[in-house]
């Protein structure tokens, strides 16, 4: 199997089905430190667009990894905010010349608002930002912004963005329980989601490990509720039990390369090798003991992440 530095997966995405991850930024170099963030704090926070990684390389990797696997999408997600790759809008043009497999921007949309991050995401199939609250106190007691960014500044950027591209919109609004979930904040949400016009609305609330004790979950009776505040657009995003497909063995090095950008239990694991809960579990364990891999409890559910990683 060929080396992969930039790319992982496919893992089961509950909104995208197999995915091909693309990480394209440093760990953690977002322009947000959201309490909910499962890859733990953002150490570096940053506005500055750069080309981290060559684009070359990059693409090379994606083509590899389609000889060697059946995907849904790719998507440039990973473990920073995708849009902060200078060479984004040229990646995704190079993955469209030789491949008809939708090509998905998960960000959070702080960046909208520049004229060249716009450009770079009209070739993607499927861009989905996030806005989490319409009024300044909530977004930031949620999302921690770079301290140069406004809320204001970033919905606009958002209605740009849908006035010029032409693809799916989804729109993820993830609540926490007590900051962003109230009747009133709410109320302001939807009058900016009125103005977005997303194809859809996706609703979210806590379900990994934060990186704050104090992301706690909505309850999904009030998630109901929610839904329906929000219109017909908007739909639940629940996690997906059954995913069809996964690789003919269990592989330590996608696992590592997975876990890096995100923890998983091992009902997900098993769904990305196609493999039974038992059978992977015990290969688990396996690896607990050799020290390559460490457990821990959220909700009392147990996760996994790499040894070396905090």
């Amino acid at each position: 199997m060929n080396v992969r530095r930039h790319v992982y997966g496919p893992i089961p995405s509950r909104r995208l089905g197999r995915s091909l991850g693309v990480d394209v930024i440093p760990h953690k170099l977002c322009t947000l430190d959201c309490l909910f963030c499962e890859l733990g704090p953002t150490d570096k926070r940053g506005l500055r667009r750069r080309e981290y990684v060559s684009p070359f390389v990059v693409v090379a990797e994606i083509k590899n990894a389609l000889e060697e696997d059946r995907v849904d999408v790719i998507s440039f997600s990973g473990s920073g905010e995708p849009t902060l790759n200078s060479s984004l809008g040229i990646m995704i043009r190079s993955i469209k010349s030789f491949t008809d497999v939708p090509v998905a921007v998960l960000t959070n949309g702080t960046l909208l608002f520049l004229e060249d991050v716009r450009r770079d995401l009209m070739g993607a199939d499927i861009v989905l930002p996030s806005l989490h609250a319409a009024r300044t106190a909530a977004f930031e007691a949620v999302t921690r912004p770079h301290p140069l960014l406004r809320l204001h500044t970033i919905i606009d950027g958002l209605k740009r963005f849908r006035k010029q591209y032409r693809g799916a919109l989804w729109l993820e609004i993830l609540l926490v329980r007590g900051i962003n979930d109230s009747d009133d904040e709410l109320l302001e949400l939807r009058k900016a989601l009125n103005e977005i016009r997303p194809d859809r609305i996706q609703l979210n609330t806590v379900v990994r490990p934060p990186s704050s004790p104090h992301a706690l979950p909505v309850p999904w009776e009030r998630l109901e509720a929610i839904k329906s505040f929000l219109g017909e657009q908007c739909e639940i995003i629940a996690p997906r039990e059954q995913l069809s497909g996964g690789r003919d063995g269990l592989d330590v090095d996608v696992l590592l390369a997975t876990l890096r950008r995100r923890p998983l239990n091992v009902s997900e694991i098993a769904v990305l090798f196609g493999k039974s809960e038992l059978s992977v579990s015990q290969w688990l364990e396996q690896l607990v003991r050799a020290g390559t891999i460490r457990s821990f409890l959220y909700q009392d559910k147990k996760y996994y992440k790499p040894q070396d990683q905090t």
